[in-house]
């Protein structure tokens, strides 16, 4: 679930596109919530954007069960003990099976899938990108990625003992195009800003995100809740079947009416020299400019997205690895079967509510830049204490209580993470640096895999694999630390140092009259906010906006910059 709001221009706690409204309407009241979130004012691309972030949101909880099962059979397969059979031996000592099937450690498939796919990912995005930056094909391209996916999740409903490795060669398959559709529908995003402003996509993206957690949490209870009304809940392939069947229905509505009814076709967003028609040239020109794009952050912005895209690369390529690797500690190690594992990412979902509550308070309280470290030291802390304790405990149900500590801090982490990037993010440049951003965070992302599966083919503990992919996290941390600039000259090398001070002066205004209403209230002020307490709540709010915006604007001494805003 690390695909969520990868390049969103803006960041918003999950809880503020869930709230709730009512309106009185001829005497009846009624909820204005599933209208809001479904409201994009006539802007089709948003809502098949959401449409497509629900169905990816419901395939990664689907895999995540089908991958909890993949790994189960091959350690059947290889003749070494699952479940609470291996709890048991966990108990006593700390047991490792020697036996091997088709050449690897059993318990090293997951993670060698996820290696497989960041590889496939690495070579080929930033050729994709070429492709959706200088050609019409990005719908096109999104489209194929979505029906090949689809497809190999009707094909992984016949997982089982017989077929368990063929169906992980297709999860390898799977992640790529998984990767590929984050890519083509990730390229709308830019365009949706452009369409309805940066305030109101701000909104959207939060929307975007709400819709896709709820929707990941919604699906992992129907999966839990049928799965103990069949009696399969003790059973990882029938709970896979199960997961797959329901993924392949749900994917199949959301993604086919996402493309087809609302993500249209798009020209290129840049343009090609003259002569250049062959793929060939268009991919060796594409490359080249990514080139001199990395060329120009690297000369012109040293201070703040320099060394922002550099710990992307990093933490990313270990966030983005926890959802694979957790599955494989906590099934040989906390001895946890399918079920218990989507009941787990369920608590993780569960933990990102207060979570993305907490992101702005400690944005606001020190900058993105801190905010965003604390956060990874908080997860490398997170996934450490779990790696350490939880193979020790008695009761495996223990995890639940580590998932909703992760997911807290995880909750935390991408709300920051998009801030930073949006304070960092060069004027002029959002659609291309977004999508330089995007192929960042993928170049490393087989190395953590790739490290955990070495480790434990070597016998070395699954938790000691755990700790070495926290470790991305708390390097990238340190590169932060280290690397960047002043909070002010990041803001001002972006370009953006105005629009922060006027936002900080609108926030300041906003506080100086809620301390003036108070006032008003235990009757000590008077003034033109004692005032606005007499009007009704649409002129009190108009009032109060207006206000706002003259503050915004006197913050802003370029004449022209006022001029253009007004």
């Amino acid at each position: 679930s690390t695909q969520t709001a990868m390049t969103s221009l803006t960041s918003q706690p999950l809880s503020s596109a869930a709230s709730i409204k009512s309106n009185n309407d001829g005497g009846g009241r009624y909820c204005k919530c599933c209208h809001t979130l479904w409201d994009y004012k006539g802007v089709p691309e948003a809502k098949g954007y959401a449409l497509l972030a629900m169905g990816r949101g419901v395939a990664v909880m689907g895999n995540v069960v089908l991958n909890a099962a993949l790994l189960e059979l091959a350690q059947r397969a290889a003749g070494c003990p699952t479940g609470e059979e291996l709890k048991a031996l966990n108990d006593e000592d700390e047991y490792t099976c020697p036996n091997k099937v088709y050449g690897q450690n059993p318990l090293a498939l997951i993670s060698n899938i996820a290696v497989i796919t960041g590889l496939l990912s690495a070579l080929f995005m930033p050729i994709i990108g070429v492709i959706l930056d200088f050609t019409s094909y990005r719908r096109f391209i999104g489209i194929g990625f979505s029906i090949v996916f689809t497809i190999i999740q009707i094909i992984q409903i016949g997982i089982g003992p017989k077929t368990w490795f063929p169906m992980a060669i297709l999860q390898s398959i799977g992640g790529f195009c998984f990767a590929g559709m984050i890519m083509t529908s990730l390229a709308y995003l830019p365009e949706i800003c452009e369409v309805v402003g940066q305030t109101k996509h701000s909104r959207y993206t939060a929307r975007f995100t709400a819709k896709q957690f709820i929707l990941q949490a919604l699906f992992l209870i129907l999966v839990g809740g049928l799965s103990f009304a069949f009696g399969i809940s003790d059973n990882s392939t029938y709970t896979a079947r199960l997961a797959q069947g329901m993924n392949a229905v749900c994917i199949s509505i959301l993604f086919g009416v996402g493309w087809k009814k609302y993500m249209p076709s798009r020209p290129a967003s840049r343009s090609l020299p003259d002569g250049m028609r062959t793929c060939t040239t268009i991919i060796g020109y594409g490359l080249k400019q990514n080139f001199r794009t990395a060329n120009s952050i690297f000369h012109q912005y040293k201070k703040g997205l320099l060394w922002f895209l550099i710990a992307e690369v990093f933490a990313q390529s270990s966030v983005g690895a926890l959802t694979t690797l957790s599955v494989v500690y906590l099934s040989d190690v906390v001895g946890l079967n399918a079920t218990d594992v989507s009941l787990f990412f369920l608590i993780v979902l569960v933990g990102t509510i207060p979570g993305a509550g907490v992101a702005p308070v400690v944005a606001r309280r020190f900058n993105p830049n801190i905010a965003w470290q604390l956060s990874m030291l908080c997860l490398f802390i997170t996934i450490v204490v779990g790696a350490f304790t939880l193979g020790n405990s008695s009761n495996k149900y223990l995890s639940l209580i580590w998932g909703f500590f992760v997911g807290f801090v995880l909750g935390w982490f991408y709300p920051t993470e998009n801030l930073f990037f949006s304070c960092v993010l060069p004027k002029g440049s959002e659609a291309e640096i977004s999508g330089f951003r995007l192929i960042s965070s993928m170049i490393l992302s087989w190395l953590p895999p790739l490290l955990f599966s070495l480790m434990i083919s070597n016998g070395i503990d699954p938790k000691w694999g755990m700790t070495a992919m926290a470790g991305f996290v708390i390097f990238a941390a340190l590169l932060l630390a280290l690397g960047t600039g002043k909070w002010e000259d990041i803001l001002e090398e972006s370009g953006r140092s105005e629009v922060a001070n006027s936002h900080s002066m609108a926030e300041e205004e906003e506080e100086g009259v809620e301390q003036q209403r108070l006032s008003c209230r235990d009757g000590e002020g008077s003034g033109d906010v004692c005032e606005l307490k007499q009007l009704s709540k649409p002129q009190n709010e108009e009032l109060l906006q207006e206000n706002s915006e003259r503050k915004e604007l006197e913050g802003i001494e370029d004449d022209e910059v006022r001029d253009e805003i007004i």
